[in-house]
């Protein structure tokens, strides 16, 4: 039986964002550092169907932007909750949240798990005013997994290495301290975890980290191939997640270095979809 693959990271944005590029560089910072640059594309939720059917790839979270504006965030989520809908099961979509206005927050919150929202993320509290150092933002997050029974798909940075647009959002320190004063949370922490796998050579981070998984998005720009077999042997395979970063990266080639990377069958399946899979079974 061939295996389920689920790309657990990609972002998709509504047509009229896209067409409103230029103004929406000049209304939020964080979208001008990572779309300033005409060379780094937006995709539309058709853009990612088609680039999963060329893949193989059978379902995908589409995830929101870390918008300041709440407004913007409400419009994000309701053409990722609306295409959702429309693609009958291949695309989970993952709600932004206005993290920099707590009244806001929760009240998209509630009107997106009604919506369907499968999690909320990406989010990237440092770039919309808010700290996840924060216990009023640390609690409205917990409260949103637990509250809706979803995971939360956040940033992660990793504090060395080369610097790129969209590195900054939220370093390794709160985002440890969040995963470890709320075990109840399922998180997914993008870019493998900016490194945080490596810690679980520290025997209480290892027990911390056991309800977090890794996505791996954009890990073939960041780190060597080796990278598969070491987290695997320091948190367990079933903690990874293939996820592409598209359409800044192709699914066709994270699944690439995937196949090529030093795990067995069953890991690589895992991986691919059967991890993701079943955190999604449940948190539902």
């Amino acid at each position: 039986m061939e295996c389920v693959i689920l790309d657990a990271h990609a972002h998709v944005f509504p047509p009229d964002f896209i067409a409103r590029r230029a103004e929406l560089l000049a209304l939020d910072p964080t979208f001008a550092e990572m779309y300033g640059n005409p060379r780094a594309r937006l995709a539309t939720a058709d853009d990612l169907l088609d680039a999963m059917h060329g893949a193989g790839v059978d379902r995908a979270v589409t995830a929101g932007f870390a918008w300041r504006d709440p407004q913007l965030c409400r419009m994000h989520n309701d053409y990722l909750l609306r295409t959702a809908g429309e693609a009958r099961g291949q695309l989970l979509p993952f709600c932004t949240l206005p993290l920099g206005d707590a009244t806001a927050a929760r009240l998209e919150v509630s009107l997106c798990a009604r919506g369907g929202a499968a999690g909320f993320g990406e989010l990237r509290p440092e770039c919309q005013g808010a700290s996840l150092a924060d216990p009023a933002v640390s609690d409205l997050l917990s409260w949103a997994s637990e509250a809706y029974d979803v995971p939360l798909l956040v940033h992660a940075s990793e504090p060395v290495g080369h610097q790129y647009a969209g590195k900054e959002g939220l370093g390794l320190g709160p985002l440890y301290a969040f995963i470890d004063e709320h075990p109840q949370v399922r998180l997914i922490a993008a870019h493998w975890g900016g490194g945080l796998p490596f810690y679980a050579l520290m025997p209480e981070v290892k027990v911390a980290l056991d309800h977090v998984w890794f996505d791996t998005a954009a890990g073939t720009l960041l780190y060597e191939g080796a990278i598969f077999r070491l987290v695997a042997d320091l948190v367990g395979a079933q903690r990874i997640l293939f996820g592409s970063d598209y359409p800044l990266l192709s699914p066709r080639g994270q699944i690439a270095a995937i196949e090529a990377a030093e795990l067995s069958a069953a890991e690589r399946a895992g991986i691919l979809g059967d991890n993701a899979a079943a955190l999604f079974r449940s948190a539902g």
